[in-house]
């Protein structure tokens, strides 16, 4: 599906204009600045992601194992499908690094963390949002890639803080509740 098509789809979600699809070497396919964004600038925005597109965990748990990933966990037991029938949408071609260039803000907008250049590959740390069951290996090639993303990675305290204000709400509450 192409990114213009991609943006008519019944997910409504709001994608900078700023960002483009390309290849990358994390997973094949990822997003990408095709222009300099500044610190602060929202990137997107799925808050108007109707309920229908929302599952339980359970639900993702059996996407999951059949190798549909593009849901985004935003509580608990709820997980934001990012496709419109079998097609990844803009978000679901966000790549997770262990050095990040983006955050969560209120569960379901991504804004840039800091500074991202032209051409620089949009990635945020799925231990911002992340806090199932699961294991996957990592491939950002970072300085400090911890090789594996897991749904524990949120509780370690070096990412609490390098994230402070970047995680979904939920997330962060499980944090201040430690």
């Amino acid at each position: 599906m192409s990114m213009e098509n991609m943006r008519q789809s019944k997910i409504h979600i709001y994608v900078s204009p700023k960002l483009e699809s390309r290849s990358s070497h994390v997973a094949g396919q990822g997003l990408f600045a095709k222009d300099d964004i500044p610190k602060g600038e929202l990137l997107f925005d799925t808050s108007k992601i109707g309920e229908e597109y929302i599952i339980s965990k359970t639900q993702a748990d059996k996407r999951f194992k059949k190798g549909f990933d593009y849901m985004l966990q935003i509580d608990e037991d709820k997980f934001l499908i990012t496709v419109d029938g079998e097609s990844p949408s803009y978000y679901g071609f966000i790549n997770s690094s262990c050095d990040p260039n983006c955050g969560i803000r209120e569960s379901r907008r991504i804004v840039a963390m800091r500074d991202i250049m032209k051409d620089e590959e949009i990635a945020f740390d799925y231990a911002m949002s992340e806090s199932s069951d699961f294991k996957m290996p990592c491939l950002c090639g970072s300085d400090n890639c911890r090789k594996f993303i897991t749904g524990d990675d949120w509780k370690i305290k070096d990412l609490q803080v390098r994230y402070k204000g970047f995680f979904s709400e939920y997330i962060q509450r499980k944090i201040d509740n430690i």
